[in-house]
């Protein structure tokens, strides 16, 4: 394993080679000696991806880990790389780490990733607790309510990779030179809910880093991961046996409601908290119930850091 540095807001940025050869990047942030808990960024997003400073992961005692994916960041490409490819990475990353069971979570399209660990790893994890995850692509209506922007991203990924691996570079080296500008353009037909959000200085500025670093060297990770959401996902929903929390806003545009929808239909014994009045970036307001819930202590005093991290360690 290789460390990089301990950044500002003591963030600390590594990577590990893996068995394959390939290199994979994340950060870590909170409590060093606390609960474990991968995170899985968004699409396109990097291991830059937080929604909110060191502190407040200190103060509820877990540690956040957020590889790059294939293609983004600084972590290595792996053409033609399928769902399942994933939770054999961060089995690698956990054990490099020294970390026997662990939480995870996601942010919108990186759900995908971390319903493929639930299916492949399952004893591994502590809990799962997803916000704006999408469902499978194939079933009958799943673009129904979706913005034009992300049907057709979809539809490219399914009958024309080359033609969106074309948009996505050209499209990222505009980003690479006007992150802000890309995200306020991206961003600016969104609910309000959502807008309140990217109005302030910190959290533009962070969802502009992650994204100018999750396509610092080019579109593929996007690409792939494209690809991977618009495929059959390779392992049946109803095989997860590991605990699954979903989060959903009912204004939600980018991955409507009806998605989280049929995931808490087909996972069995997971759970959906429908937000009212809030769209996709809900993880923002109930950051420390998704992180507790992933971490396998629940906000409302049932579980406990103490037996949370016993576990994990066990």
């Amino acid at each position: 394993m290789e460390t990089y540095e301990v950044g500002r807001d003591q963030v600390v940025t590594g990577s590990i080679r893996l068995s394959d050869g390939r290199r994979l990047a994340y950060t870590e942030r909170g409590d060093a000696s606390g609960v474990p808990i991968i995170h899985h960024h968004g699409m396109p997003g990097s291991r830059l991806e937080h929604e909110a400073e060191s502190e407040f992961y200190r103060s509820l005692g877990v540690r956040v880990i957020t590889p790059d994916r294939p293609g983004y960041g600084l972590s290595d490409p792996q053409p033609g790389r399928r769902l399942l490819d994933w939770p054999r990475d961060v089995l690698e990353l956990a054990d490099a780490l020294g970390l026997r069971r662990f939480g995870v979570t996601a942010l919108s399209g990186g759900g995908i990733y971390a319903l493929a660990c639930a299916a492949a790893i399952p004893d591994r994890l502590i809990e799962v607790a997803v916000t704006g995850c999408p469902g499978p692509m194939q079933r009958p209506g799943a673009l129904a309510g979706m913005r034009l922007a992300t049907r057709v991203g979809v539809w490219l990924g399914a009958s024309a990779p080359w033609l969106l691996d074309l948009g996505a570079t050209a499209v990222a080296a505009v980003v690479r030179r006007y992150p802000r500008f890309v995200v306020a353009q991206a961003n600016r037909d969104k609910p309000p809910a959502d807008l309140r959000w990217l109005s302030l200085p910190s959290v533009m500025g962070g969802a502009a880093e992650s994204l100018q670093e999750a396509l610092r060297f080019g579109a593929s990770g996007y690409v792939e991961d494209i690809c991977a959401l618009a495929r059959p996902w390779g392992f049946p929903l109803d095989d997860i046996r590991v605990p699954v929390r979903l989060w959903h806003g009912d204004l939600d545009t980018v991955i409507p409601l009806q998605h989280g929808e049929y995931l808490v239909s087909a996972i069995p014994g997971a759970t959906l908290r429908v937000c009212p009045g809030e769209a996709h970036m809900l993880m923002w307001n109930h950051l420390a119930e998704v992180l507790l819930g992933a971490a396998g202590m629940s906000p409302l005093g049932v579980g406990s850091f103490a037996s949370a991290l016993e576990y994990a360690t066990a």
